[in-house]
């Protein structure tokens, strides 16, 4: 090939200098042959793709911004930007020297009281006795039970209505299906297993509307037992309390009560302020990469501002817009390519938003598993992604199509005579494009540009495909 390259320029220089030699004689003979020189092609049978490419963020699968729940003084921090952490390992603390003093304050306060609620207890015995006492709460115990069982019974009842409506409404489904069929049986129009197949399910709801109302029965009379036992269990109490010193008894459990609400009230302010002091180490919430980090030691950490801002780094994402008519094409899973620095990265499309912006585009999401270091947050990336395809279609070159009047034509060699021939198209890319109709497999389709290349011109075919 490169040989044939060096001789034109010869060639060329010999025929101007034949030409500047014998003139006219020299020109009647460089045009004896007035044929069109043409390549030809076959169409091919294969694959094609449009490859979409588009500008992409990068972004971490999962980022969380980490604020302390504590105010306070940091004193001590264990992390600095671009350290891997694992999730629960210690970022940061914060002194804990004032909640330390509430706790030792709320545990004496504690001690008090649980002497406190200990003479009240004693108390209480001193005036109804151990046994009465006891007599006393299972009372109450089975007050609370008998009302147990009226919230129970009453919700058998609701749920047997319900059961009464369903009931119904299946019978009378089946009493209507059972009349239309009887009047088709009894036309001809359909047969007796349908029939009886009807008539069986008319009986089957009929049973089971019996069923559901013997059912509401049992549970009116369930609720009724419930009512009578909750009315003897509040009797029973009755009873049992004005047996016991009325005012002594009732200035002795009150004083119980209160010194028990007294010591519930500490408990749950030094679990609370337990929990504070836990709050003071702050843990990594995910593994990841440390993007940002706000905290210094000695200085101040408040829950009003992040601390720390973790990235997961085991996928990354990719964030691009496309034109809506291209999101038409894509589907989840579909498979792209990322280039960032001259380095590509495999990834699929995970999330395909479903509204479009003002410019008329289409928020698309891939993940990219397994990222490099190199692929930063943040960072801008070319992305490519098939938008359309074709599999085992017949393809041609795309400069070999001709658009005459905005139609799609191709020259086709057909005995030394090129044809101009109208052709349907399909998707394109930069080398080729896809025909539907109007050539077949064996077309010898003109791949030469030329001036002289018209419909019905006489051609000469110097190469067909690879020859």
């Amino acid at each position: 090939m490169k040989r044939k390259w060096i001789l034109l320029p010869i060639v060329f220089v010999f025929v101007m200098s034949l030409t500047g030699c014998s003139g006219n004689e020299t020109v009647a003979a460089f045009h004896a042959n007035d044929n069109v020189m043409v390549n030809t092609i076959s169409p091919l049978q294969g694959d094609i793709s449009v490859v979409g490419e588009y500008i992409g963020v990068i972004q971490p699968i999962q980022q969380v911004a980490v604020l302390p729940r504590l105010m306070g003084e940091v004193t001590g921090v264990y992390a600095n930007v671009g350290d891997f952490v694992e999730e629960g390992d210690i970022l940061f603390t914060i002194d804990t020297t004032e909640l330390e003093i509430n706790i030792a304050t709320l545990e004496a306060q504690l001690e008090v009281q649980d002497a406190t609620v200990r003479a009240a207890q004693t108390g209480v015995r001193l005036i109804d006795g151990s046994a009465m006492q006891s007599q006393i709460i299972q009372a109450q115990g089975g007050v609370a039970q008998a009302e147990a069982a009226i919230k129970q019974a009453t919700l058998n009842v609701e749920q047997a209505l319900i059961g009464i409506e369903q009931a119904q409404l299946g019978y009378d489904m089946a009493e209507q299906g059972l009349r239309d069929t009887t009047i088709l049986f009894e036309a001809g129009i359909v047969t007796r297993t349908v029939f009886d197949q009807a008539e069986a399910g008319y009986k089957n709801a009929a049973a089971g509307l019996e069923r559901a109302l013997s059912g509401y029965t049992m549970a009116q009379i369930g609720l009724s037992q419930a009512e009578l036992g909750h009315s003897q269990a509040l009797e029973g109490q009755r009873i049992l309390l004005e047996e016991a010193p009325g005012e002594n008894r009732t200035r002795a459990q009150d004083g119980l009560a209160q010194a028990q609400a007294a010591r519930n009230i500490i408990v749950v302010n030094l679990d609370a302020v337990q929990d504070r002091l836990d709050d003071a180490t702050v843990r990594a919430p995910i593994g990841g990469i440390i993007e940002m980090r706000n905290v210094e030691k000695f200085g101040f950490a408040s829950p009003q501002a992040p601390a720390f801002l973790i990235s997961e780094q085991n996928v990354m994402t990719v964030t691009f817009r496309v034109p809506r008519a291209s999101a038409a094409y894509l589907s989840i899973g579909d498979p792209l390519t990322v280039r960032d620095s001259g380095k590509e990265f495999d990834g699929a499309i995970s999330e395909i938003s479903t509204m479009v912006d003002h410019g008329g585009l289409v928020t698309v999401t891939a993940d990219i598993p397994n990222p490099p270091s190199s692929l930063l947050s943040g960072t801008n990336v070319r992305v490519f992604v098939s938008a359309q395809s074709a599999d085992n279609t017949l393809i041609i070159p795309l400069g070999a199509i001709h658009h005459i009047a905005g139609v799609p034509h191709v020259y086709v060699a057909e005995a030394g005579v090129a044809r101009l021939t109208t052709v349907q198209t399909g998707i394109f890319n930069a080398d080729y494009i896809q025909i539907l109709s109007g050539i077949g497999s064996d077309s010898r389709v003109i791949n030469t540009w030329s001036a002289r290349l018209t419909d019905g011109a006489a051609i000469e075919v110097i190469r067909h495909g690879g020859e």
